[in-house]
C-alpha cells in the first residue's frame, strides 16, 4: 500500500468524554488521503475501548482504504513519549499532531493537503487558526516573550479578524500542528523529534525553537481552522482552586515551571542568555515567591530540573552544535 501524504497522530489519556467528537470529525473528512495513528496512555476511563470500537466501525464502513492503528501503552508516556512512538510508525510526508479535544471541519484534510503542497521547502511547520466552540480565539501560533514564556497568539480575543494574514510565527500550538516529516527527522535528538524528558507542557516551544535553530520556518495559515475545546488547562493561570490544589494540578504546575528551564538550557545561546539576565533574574525571584505562597507543591520543579540537568546538557550539545541561525532568532517576538 502506498504511503499516505498525511499522518494524523492522536495521543490520549482519559479523554473518553471528548474523543468521540474528534474521531467523528475525522470520519467525516471529504478527503481520505491520510492514515490515523492513536496511542492511548493507559487510560482508566475506557478511552482505549471506545477508540477500538470506533476503529472497527470505520474499517467495516470504509474497507481496506482506511488505514488506522491503535497502540495501547502499558503506562502513561505523556504527550512527548506518545507522539514519539507514533512518529516511529508514521509514513506520511506531513504529520498532524492532533489533540483529542479538537474538532476538524469536514474539508480540513483536503484543504491542508492543497496548502501544504504550496509551501516553500524551508517551511517545516504550518500553524492553523484555532478557535473555541464559542468563536473565541484559541491560538494563531506561538509568541515568546523576553522571560522565555510561551503564549498562544491572540488567545481569548473575541474575534480572529486581526489574524487573517499569512505570516511566519515563532511556533505552533501542539493541539493542532502540521509538521513536515523532513523537519521532524532533521531536529531529532537521539532519534526522537520530541523530548521524552518533558512529558508534557513546553514541548511545542522546544520543538519550535530547535526547528528554528536549524533554519526551518513556521507558517501561520488562517485558511486552515479547527475548533479546540481546551479539555486541558493552563496549570498556573487556574490557581487557586480545588482542582489546581489537587494532585493533577500540582503535577501540571510542576511540569510548566520545570520544562521552561529545561528548554532554555537546551535551546538558548549563552551570550543571548547573559544579555537577558536583567529581565530574567527579577522574574525568577518573583516566580519563586509566587510559588512559595500560592503553589508550594510546584516548588518540586526546581529539584526535578536539577536532576534532569545532565540529560538536558547532553541534548544541548547536539542542538547547539548543529545550529544554523542567529541565537536571538526566536526569543523576544512577543
Amino acid at each position: 500500500m502506498s504511503a499516505p501524504r498525511l499522518t494524523v497522530q492522536i495521543v490520549t489519556w482519559n479523554h473518553a468524554s471528548v474523543i468521540d467528537s474528534c474521531l467523528e470529525s475525522l470520519s467525516l473528512q471529504s478527503c481520505g488521503d491520510f492514515e490515523l495513528l492513536v496511542l492511548d496512555n493507559a487510560s482508566t476511563d475506557g478511552s482505549a475501548d471506545k477508540i477500538a470500537c470506533w476503529l472497527d466501525l470505520e474499517r467495516s464502513r470504509r474497507g481496506a482504504e482506511f488505514r488506522a492503528e491503535l497502540v495501547r501503552a502499558a503506562a502513561n508516556h505523556g504527550f512527548t513519549g506518545g507522539n514519539n512512538q507514533l512518529y516511529a510508525r508514521a509514513r506520511g510526508e506531513w504529520i498532524l499532531f492532533l489533540n483529542p479535544d479538537v474538532v476538524l471541519p469536514v474539508d480540513f484534510v483536503a484543504k491542508a493537503l492543497r496548502l501544504l503542497a504550496m509551501q516553500p521547502a524551508d517551511v517545516g511547520t504550518v500553524a492553523p487558526l484555532l478557535v473555541r466552540p464559542d468563536g473565541t480565539v484559541d491560538s494563531t501560533g506561538l509568541l515568546i516573550d523576553r522571560f522565555r514564556r510561551v503564549y498562544d497568539r491572540g488567545r481569548d480575543e473575541a474575534s480572529a479578524s486581526a489574524y487573517q494574514q499569512e505570516e511566519d510565527v515563532a511556533g505552533c500550538s501542539g493541539a493542532v500542528a502540521l509538521h513536515r516529516r523532513a523537519m521532524l527527522s532533521d531536529v531529532c535528538v537521539d532519534g526522537q523529534p520530541l523530548d521524552d524528558l518533558l512529558f508534557a507542557y513546553y514541548d511545542d516551544l522546544d520543538l519550535s525553537w530547535r526547528a528554528r535553530l536549524r533554519g526551518w520556518r513556521c507558517r501561520y495559515l488562517p485558511q486552515l481552522s479547527a475548533t479546540h475545546r481546551r479539555a486541558g488547562r493552563n496549570a498556573l493561570r487556574r490557581m487557586p482552586g480545588r482542582e489546581a490544589r489537587g494532585e493533577r494540578g500540582a503535577r501540571e504546575q510542576t511540569l510548566v515551571v520545570r520544562n521552561r528551564f529545561l528548554v532554555m538550557v537546551k535551546c538558548e545561546r549563552g551570550l543571548n542568555l547573559v544579555k537577558s539576565l536583567p529581565w530574567l533574574i527579577p522574574f525568577e525571584l518573583a516566580r519563586l515567591v509566587f510559588l512559595t505562597v500560592r503553589a508550594p507543591r510546584a516548588l518540586a520543579a526546581y529539584p526535578q530540573a536539577l536532576a534532569a540537568l545532565p540529560a538536558a546538557l547532553r541534548a544541548r550539545r547536539q542542538i547547539q552544535r548543529r545550529s544554523r541561525t542567529h541565537p536571538a532568532v526566536l526569543v523576544g517576538l512577543a
